[in-house]
């Protein structure tokens, strides 16, 4: 029997690829086991948003700041509106206004483009109105035009307005300003207005401008101190304390003026006497931002001519401001320099709302008979 000795060359040969065999075995396990450690090892690398990617050092930068907020540019018109406080032209800013008598319950023309309405009683227990106008160009009809009390034409020269009249019809003898250059009676400067029904006198924009021109009344604004402020450009709108969303001011018990106030527009609409009050010029509602209900102590005189009522003007009183759905208790005082002031509940002056405005003046013995919720 022959024996192949360890040392054979052949025998070394199958040794050594055996050998191999293993190592190779061995050392793919254990790339598998380290490889499927990895796979299962949590990953401690930053994420990355594929849709943004960043790099490492993109992760580890500091975040710029956001810029702080501006805060809105508050557009500040260069002319405003003397009776509303709203943007107007350089040559309406500067001009005086007008303020036209007319009746209450007559047919009223024009009334819708005024800046400021105003409401007095008188001793039949109907109204007069005393409507405000900057600009009267496109007005081609104005009236019912009535006659002028002193108590009535106070408030022009308080807002330097100059007052449109047909005639007077004080037969009292009443403390009132100097008004003298800055009244326009149209029954003393014919040819500046026109009679429909033998009864209703009319004007136009044409005819006051020609008339006050010819009879040498200013037109120019002077500085006059309006009675209220005007809220700054960008607040909030003014609110009063208590909610106010109806206001009904009985002059008289054949006279009620209902103001209803509409949350879409921000406006109280104007009726009378239970009915819908309109503008015969446009058939226009009347609107106003702010009213104002002021009450004056009166007087009713008895003359050959009848009884009249005067309402003291020139005085002081209380009152109440409308304003946004809401009302606030107010106060008001004018004197004999043709100032006058309101001052809200804290005793400084008034500030209210740009926009048009109602003002009544009711009779303080009828305080009662202003009701509101």
């Amino acid at each position: 029997m022959n024996i192949i000795k360890s040392t054979s060359p052949v025998r070394l040969i199958a040794f050594f690829l055996i050998a191999v065999m293993l190592v190779c075995t061995f050392g793919f396990s254990v790339d598998g086991w380290t490889l499927a450690a990895k796979q299962n090892k949590p990953s401690t690398a930053p994420a990355v948003n594929h849709q943004n990617p960043t790099t490492s050092e993109d992760a580890d930068s500091p975040t710029e700041p956001s810029p702080p907020e501006q805060e809105p540019e508050i557009y500040i018109p260069e002319h405003v509106n003397w009776l509303t406080g709203v943007e107007t032209t350089e040559e309406l800013a500067s001009k005086r206004p007008i303020a036209v008598v007319m009746g209450g319950e007559s047919a009223t023309y024009s009334v819708s483009y005024s800046d400021i309405l105003s409401e007095f009683p008188i001793e039949d227990g109907s109204t007069r109105l005393l409507a405000f106008f900057t600009d009267t160009s496109n007005l081609a009809k104005i009236g019912t035009i009535m006659p002028g009390r002193n108590y009535i034409t106070n408030l022009s020269s308080y807002f330097d307005a100059t007052t449109v009249c047909y005639g007077y019809d004080d037969v009292i003898d009443y403390s009132a300003l100097k008004q003298e250059k800055s009244i326009f009676d149209l029954t003393e400067n014919s040819g500046y207005h026109y009679s429909e029904y033998s009864q209703y006198q009319y004007t136009n924009s044409d005819l006051i401008t020609a008339g006050i021109k010819n009879i040498g009344i200013t037109t120019q604004k002077s500085d006059t101190t309006l009675p209220y402020s005007f809220n700054d450009f960008g607040n909030d709108d003014v609110k009063g304390d208590t909610v106010a969303e109806s206001v009904q001011i009985a002059f008289s018990s054949s006279s009620v003026t209902k103001l209803q106030y509409s949350a879409e527009d921000g406006m109280y609409t104007y009726a009378k006497d239970g009915s819908d009050y309109k503008d015969l010029l446009n058939g226009y509602r009347l609107k106003f931002k702010n009213c104002l209900v002021l009450f004056a102590d009166s007087v009713t005189y008895e003359n050959s001519s009848g009884s009249q009522m005067v309402l003291d003007t020139l005085g002081f009183g209380m009152g109440y401001y409308f304003t946004g759905g809401s009302v606030c208790n107010i106060t008001w005082r004018a004197s004999d320099d043709g100032v006058m002031t309101i001052f809200d509940s804290t005793g400084k002056t008034l500030t209210v709302n740009r926009g048009q405005t109602y003002i009544a003046f009711a009779k303080s013995s009828r305080i009662q008979n202003v009701t509101f919720q």
